[in-house]
């Protein structure tokens, strides 16, 4: 891990602490907004591609390029923490019935995964703030360090960091 911070340079630094306090301030929101932006562009394309060979004027494509941006970043927050447990859910799983601890089947692999996808699906936001908070404090560790900050310090600031950005993440469910 040394080796990987020393070959930062001072503008590297200042640019993992800052990615470091936003990732852990306001990571699950930032992520929520990411998944709402790509699933609205994703959509408003596929509505702009698909009509304008079709349609001869100008302007109709362009608005269902837009509605498309709108329907598709309403689903796209909306649908963010059923996809992430539903993914998280199916892989959990699938490391269980690779690894043998569990009888290779698609009803075992389709049970387990719907089991954990309810699990994380209950438990997602206090998960992704803590692995946001985490993330964000570990950016900002090696940032700190990379700038010749010294250890004591980037750990105590990293430490005050991560637990900011956890209380801040999490202040709207308690």
């Amino acid at each position: 891990m040394r080796k990987m911070i020393e070959v930062l340079g001072f503008w590297d630094s200042i640019l993992f602490v800052l990615l470091g306090v936003f990732t852990a301030l306001w990571g699950v929101r930032l992520a929520r907004l990411t998944a709402s932006l790509i699933f609205g562009f994703t959509l408003g394309y596929i509505f702009y591609s698909y009509t304008t060979p079709g349609l001869k004027a100008t302007l109709t494509p362009l608005v269902l390029f837009l509605l498309g941006f709108i329907i598709g970043g309403m689903i796209g927050f909306a649908a963010f923490k059923l996809v992430v447990s539903l993914i998280t859910g199916y892989l959990l799983a699938d490391l269980l019935v690779s690894t043998g601890y569990i009888v290779n089947t698609e009803t075992a692999l389709v049970v387990l995964s719907l089991a954990f996808a309810a699990i994380i699906y209950a438990l997602m936001e206090k998960i992704l703030a803590l692995g946001f908070a985490a993330l964000g404090a570990g950016l900002v560790y090696a940032g700190l360090t990379g700038a010749g900050i010294s250890t004591q310090i980037s750990l105590l600031v990293t430490a005050i960091l991560f637990i900011l950005g956890l209380a801040n993440q999490l202040r709207r469910f308690f």
